[in-house]
Protein backbone atom coordinates (compact mmCIF):
# COMPACT_ATOMS: atom_id res chain seq x y z
CA UNK A 1 0.00 0.00 0.00
CA UNK A 2 1.01 3.60 -0.35
CA UNK A 3 1.88 5.82 2.34
CA UNK A 4 -0.97 6.53 4.02
CA UNK A 5 -2.06 10.60 4.34
CA UNK A 6 -3.87 12.04 7.30
CA UNK A 7 -7.38 13.17 6.13
CA UNK A 8 -7.34 15.70 9.36
CA UNK A 9 -4.99 17.63 7.66
CA UNK A 10 -6.93 20.07 5.10
CA UNK A 11 -5.25 19.86 1.90
CA UNK A 12 -6.44 16.02 2.29
CA UNK A 13 -10.16 16.98 3.60
CA UNK A 14 -10.92 19.03 1.47
CA UNK A 15 -9.45 17.09 -1.88
CA UNK A 16 -11.65 14.23 -0.23
CA UNK A 17 -14.93 16.41 0.71
CA UNK A 18 -14.54 18.54 -1.33
CA UNK A 19 -14.02 17.78 -4.63
CA UNK A 20 -16.16 17.81 -7.42
CA UNK A 21 -15.70 14.42 -8.12
CA UNK A 22 -16.76 13.60 -4.23
CA UNK A 23 -19.77 14.86 -3.59
CA UNK A 24 -21.64 11.70 -2.63
CA UNK A 25 -18.75 11.70 -0.02
CA UNK A 26 -19.81 15.01 0.90
CA UNK A 27 -23.33 14.92 1.00
CA UNK A 28 -23.27 11.38 3.65
CA UNK A 29 -21.04 13.56 6.04
CA UNK A 30 -23.36 16.34 6.11
CA UNK A 31 -26.51 14.21 6.74
CA UNK A 32 -24.67 12.32 8.95
CA UNK A 33 -23.37 15.61 10.78
CA UNK A 34 -27.09 17.46 10.70
CA UNK A 35 -29.03 13.99 11.30
CA UNK A 36 -31.45 15.15 8.10
CA UNK A 37 -32.89 11.64 6.79
CA UNK A 38 -36.24 11.15 5.26
CA UNK A 39 -37.93 14.46 3.40
CA UNK A 40 -35.00 16.60 4.70
CA UNK A 41 -32.03 14.46 3.68
CA UNK A 42 -29.55 16.48 1.50
CA UNK A 43 -29.43 14.94 -1.64
CA UNK A 44 -27.33 17.15 -4.13
CA UNK A 45 -25.09 20.15 -2.88
CA UNK A 46 -23.20 22.88 -4.75
CA UNK A 47 -19.59 23.16 -3.98
CA UNK A 48 -18.86 26.98 -4.04
CA UNK A 49 -15.37 26.32 -3.63
CA UNK A 50 -14.06 23.03 -4.87
CA UNK A 51 -10.63 24.26 -5.70
CA UNK A 52 -7.38 24.42 -3.68
CA UNK A 53 -6.30 27.94 -3.02
CA UNK A 54 -2.41 27.47 -3.93
CA UNK A 55 -1.51 30.70 -1.99
CA UNK A 56 -2.57 29.31 1.42
CA UNK A 57 -0.82 25.35 1.17
CA UNK A 58 2.69 27.21 2.63
CA UNK A 59 0.29 29.53 4.98
CA UNK A 60 -0.84 27.77 8.47
CA UNK A 61 -3.27 30.70 8.92
CA UNK A 62 -5.21 29.93 5.67
CA UNK A 63 -8.40 28.95 5.32
CA UNK A 64 -8.92 25.48 3.55
CA UNK A 65 -12.50 25.34 4.42
CA UNK A 66 -15.69 23.82 1.83
CA UNK A 67 -18.10 26.50 1.44
CA UNK A 68 -21.58 24.25 0.32
CA UNK A 69 -24.76 25.61 -0.83
CA UNK A 70 -27.82 22.86 -0.55
CA UNK A 71 -30.54 22.16 -2.46
CA UNK A 72 -33.05 24.20 -0.39
CA UNK A 73 -30.75 27.31 -0.86
CA UNK A 74 -29.61 27.15 2.63
CA UNK A 75 -25.17 27.68 2.68
CA UNK A 76 -22.84 25.19 4.96
CA UNK A 77 -19.14 26.22 6.01
CA UNK A 78 -16.98 23.33 6.45
CA UNK A 79 -13.97 23.35 8.12
CA UNK A 80 -11.46 20.68 9.58
CA UNK A 81 -8.45 22.72 12.33
CA UNK A 82 -5.71 19.97 13.76
CA UNK A 83 -4.54 22.74 15.74
CA UNK A 84 -5.35 24.84 18.38
CA UNK A 85 -6.37 28.68 17.91
CA UNK A 86 -7.48 31.23 20.23
CA UNK A 87 -10.71 32.79 19.88
CA UNK A 88 -12.16 29.46 17.46
CA UNK A 89 -15.81 30.40 18.87
CA UNK A 90 -15.53 34.18 17.94
CA UNK A 91 -13.80 33.15 14.64
CA UNK A 92 -16.22 30.45 13.70
CA UNK A 93 -19.28 32.83 14.17
CA UNK A 94 -17.65 35.75 12.58
CA UNK A 95 -17.13 33.73 9.48
CA UNK A 96 -20.73 32.06 9.22
CA UNK A 97 -22.36 35.26 10.05
CA UNK A 98 -20.23 37.11 7.14
CA UNK A 99 -21.69 34.14 4.91
CA UNK A 100 -25.05 34.72 6.01
CA UNK A 101 -24.81 38.77 5.86
CA UNK A 102 -23.42 38.03 2.09
CA UNK A 103 -26.66 36.91 1.10
CA UNK A 104 -28.63 39.18 -1.54
CA UNK A 105 -31.96 40.78 -0.02
CA UNK A 106 -34.61 40.06 -2.90
CA UNK A 107 -36.86 43.13 -2.74
CA UNK A 108 -35.94 43.88 0.96
CA UNK A 109 -37.22 40.44 1.85
CA UNK A 110 -35.41 39.12 5.10
CA UNK A 111 -37.43 36.19 4.88
CA UNK A 112 -35.69 34.75 2.07
CA UNK A 113 -32.56 35.17 3.83
CA UNK A 114 -31.20 30.84 3.76
CA UNK A 115 -30.08 29.57 6.99
CA UNK A 116 -26.10 29.88 7.42
CA UNK A 117 -24.56 26.27 8.94
CA UNK A 118 -20.58 25.93 10.32
CA UNK A 119 -19.32 22.64 10.83
CA UNK A 120 -16.30 22.90 12.56
CA UNK A 121 -14.07 19.68 13.01
CA UNK A 122 -11.47 20.22 15.74
CA UNK A 123 -8.38 17.59 16.18
CA UNK A 124 -8.69 18.86 19.75
CA UNK A 125 -10.90 20.19 22.76
CA UNK A 126 -12.23 23.26 22.92
CA UNK A 127 -15.52 23.00 24.51
CA UNK A 128 -14.75 21.74 27.60
CA UNK A 129 -18.06 21.97 29.98
CA UNK A 130 -19.29 19.68 27.75
CA UNK A 131 -18.56 15.81 27.35
CA UNK A 132 -20.13 15.02 23.97
CA UNK A 133 -17.83 15.63 21.26
CA UNK A 134 -20.67 16.71 18.79
CA UNK A 135 -22.48 19.97 19.83
CA UNK A 136 -24.75 22.11 18.03
CA UNK A 137 -25.24 25.97 18.97
CA UNK A 138 -27.76 28.56 17.96
CA UNK A 139 -29.05 32.24 19.39
CA UNK A 140 -30.97 31.31 22.56
CA UNK A 141 -32.60 33.69 25.04
CA UNK A 142 -30.63 32.59 28.06
CA UNK A 143 -33.04 32.10 31.01
CA UNK A 144 -35.95 29.67 28.98
CA UNK A 145 -34.03 28.64 26.27
CA UNK A 146 -36.19 30.14 23.47
CA UNK A 147 -35.30 29.70 20.20
CA UNK A 148 -34.82 33.75 18.77
CA UNK A 149 -34.29 32.49 15.14
CA UNK A 150 -32.55 29.13 13.01
CA UNK A 151 -30.94 31.38 10.81
CA UNK A 152 -27.23 30.76 12.27
CA UNK A 153 -26.22 27.50 13.37
CA UNK A 154 -22.79 26.42 14.69
CA UNK A 155 -21.37 22.72 14.75
CA UNK A 156 -18.70 21.99 16.66
CA UNK A 157 -16.96 18.43 16.58
CA UNK A 158 -14.16 17.48 18.82
CA UNK A 159 -12.63 14.14 17.83
CA UNK A 160 -10.24 13.50 21.22
CA UNK A 161 -13.57 13.23 23.06
CA UNK A 162 -14.75 10.00 20.89
CA UNK A 163 -13.13 7.04 22.12
CA UNK A 164 -12.90 3.86 19.80
CA UNK A 165 -14.46 1.75 22.69
CA UNK A 166 -17.44 4.22 23.01
CA UNK A 167 -18.58 4.46 19.15
CA UNK A 168 -21.78 3.32 17.94
CA UNK A 169 -21.43 1.27 14.65
CA UNK A 170 -24.64 2.15 14.04
CA UNK A 171 -24.30 6.22 14.10
CA UNK A 172 -23.26 7.42 10.94
CA UNK A 173 -21.50 10.00 12.60
CA UNK A 174 -19.80 7.94 14.80
CA UNK A 175 -18.33 6.80 11.77
CA UNK A 176 -16.96 9.51 9.95
CA UNK A 177 -15.80 10.89 13.00
CA UNK A 178 -13.30 7.24 13.56
CA UNK A 179 -12.84 7.59 10.18
CA UNK A 180 -10.67 11.17 10.64
CA UNK A 181 -9.62 10.06 13.99
CA UNK A 182 -8.90 6.61 13.61
CA UNK A 183 -6.77 7.02 9.78
CA UNK A 184 -3.94 5.01 10.59
CA UNK A 185 -5.41 2.35 11.46
CA UNK A 186 -5.93 -0.51 8.97
CA UNK A 187 -8.30 -2.59 10.49
CA UNK A 188 -10.96 -0.10 12.20
CA UNK A 189 -10.77 1.65 8.32
CA UNK A 190 -11.44 -1.39 6.88
CA UNK A 191 -14.67 -2.05 8.95
CA UNK A 192 -15.95 1.26 8.25
CA UNK A 193 -15.58 0.93 4.78
CA UNK A 194 -17.39 -2.26 4.71
CA UNK A 195 -20.18 -0.92 7.34
CA UNK A 196 -20.70 2.56 5.10
CA UNK A 197 -20.27 2.69 1.18
CA UNK A 198 -19.39 6.71 1.41
CA UNK A 199 -16.85 5.81 3.82
CA UNK A 200 -15.44 3.49 1.33
CA UNK A 201 -14.83 5.88 -1.34
CA UNK A 202 -13.62 7.91 0.92
CA UNK A 203 -10.60 5.80 1.31
CA UNK A 204 -10.26 5.21 -2.24
CA UNK A 205 -9.78 8.94 -2.63
CA UNK A 206 -7.53 8.91 0.22
CA UNK A 207 -4.93 6.27 -1.29
CA UNK A 208 -5.25 7.74 -4.80
CA UNK A 209 -3.75 11.08 -3.20
CA UNK A 210 -1.31 9.12 -1.16
CA UNK A 211 -0.28 7.73 -4.77
CA UNK A 212 0.14 10.77 -6.43
CA UNK A 213 3.24 12.64 -6.12
CA UNK A 214 2.26 16.29 -6.39
CA UNK A 215 -1.04 15.33 -3.64
CA UNK A 216 1.85 14.06 -1.60
CA UNK A 217 4.33 16.94 -1.97
CA UNK A 218 1.07 19.65 -1.28
CA UNK A 219 0.49 17.19 2.01
CA UNK A 220 3.95 17.49 3.56
CA UNK A 221 4.18 21.34 2.37
CA UNK A 222 0.82 22.01 4.45
CA UNK A 223 1.39 19.85 7.00
CA UNK A 224 4.67 21.63 7.86
CA UNK A 225 3.16 24.78 8.10
CA UNK A 226 0.50 23.96 10.12
CA UNK A 227 3.32 21.97 12.43
CA UNK A 228 5.81 25.18 11.88
CA UNK A 229 3.01 27.55 13.56
CA UNK A 230 1.45 25.12 16.34
CA UNK A 231 5.08 24.76 17.75
CA UNK A 232 5.53 28.50 17.35
CA UNK A 233 1.98 29.62 19.06
CA UNK A 234 3.20 26.35 21.59
CA UNK A 235 6.11 28.08 22.73
CA UNK A 236 5.00 31.53 23.03
CA UNK A 237 1.96 30.45 25.20
CA UNK A 238 4.59 28.53 27.93
CA UNK A 239 6.96 31.56 27.31
CA UNK A 240 3.89 33.55 28.35
CA UNK A 241 2.83 31.29 30.82
CA UNK A 242 6.31 32.09 32.45
CA UNK A 243 6.45 35.11 32.65
CA UNK A 244 2.77 35.61 34.25
CA UNK A 245 4.01 33.59 37.10
CA UNK A 246 7.20 35.49 37.93
CA UNK A 247 6.92 37.60 40.99
CA UNK A 248 10.45 39.10 41.33
CA UNK A 249 10.76 36.55 44.94
CA UNK A 250 14.22 33.96 44.09
CA UNK A 251 12.00 30.98 44.92
CA UNK A 252 9.27 31.81 42.05
CA UNK A 253 11.88 32.62 39.33
CA UNK A 254 14.17 29.12 40.63
CA UNK A 255 10.53 27.39 40.56
CA UNK A 256 9.77 28.86 36.85
CA UNK A 257 13.33 27.95 36.13
CA UNK A 258 12.85 24.32 36.69
CA UNK A 259 9.42 23.97 34.85
CA UNK A 260 11.32 25.59 31.50
CA UNK A 261 14.23 23.01 31.64
CA UNK A 262 11.79 20.29 32.57
CA UNK A 263 9.73 21.78 29.33
CA UNK A 264 13.04 21.68 26.55
CA UNK A 265 13.59 25.41 26.77
CA UNK A 266 17.38 26.05 25.79
CA UNK A 267 19.95 27.20 29.04
CA UNK A 268 19.80 30.67 27.06
CA UNK A 269 16.27 31.18 27.09
CA UNK A 270 15.38 30.14 30.60
CA UNK A 271 18.40 32.75 31.96
CA UNK A 272 16.83 35.48 29.63
CA UNK A 273 13.21 34.99 30.35
CA UNK A 274 13.32 34.16 34.40
CA UNK A 275 16.44 36.96 34.59
CA UNK A 276 18.64 34.46 36.77
CA UNK A 277 22.02 34.43 35.94
CA UNK A 278 23.50 31.33 33.25
CA UNK A 279 25.53 29.90 36.00
CA UNK A 280 22.42 29.65 38.41
CA UNK A 281 20.26 27.32 35.40
CA UNK A 282 23.20 25.38 34.83
CA UNK A 283 23.04 24.44 38.24
CA UNK A 284 19.60 23.45 38.08
CA UNK A 285 20.03 21.25 35.18
CA UNK A 286 22.24 19.24 36.75
CA UNK A 287 20.08 18.84 39.85
CA UNK A 288 17.27 17.78 37.65
CA UNK A 289 19.59 15.40 35.80
CA UNK A 290 20.59 13.87 38.88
Amino acid sequence: MPERLDPKVDVVFKQIFGAEKNKAILISFLNAVLDWSGDRQIVAVDILNPYIEQEYVDDSYGILDIKVQLGSGELVDVEMQIGDRADMERRSTFYICRMFGDQKIIKGKYKDLKRAIAINILDFVRIKNSQRYHTRFRLLELEESIELTDAIEIHFIELPKLKEEMMNHGCSLDRWAMFLKGWDDMLLIERLSEEDPAIAQAKRALEEMAADPRAKEIYEHRLKAIMDKNSDLYEAELKGELKGKLEGKLEGKLEAARNALKKGFSLEDVAEITGLPLETVLKLKAELSN
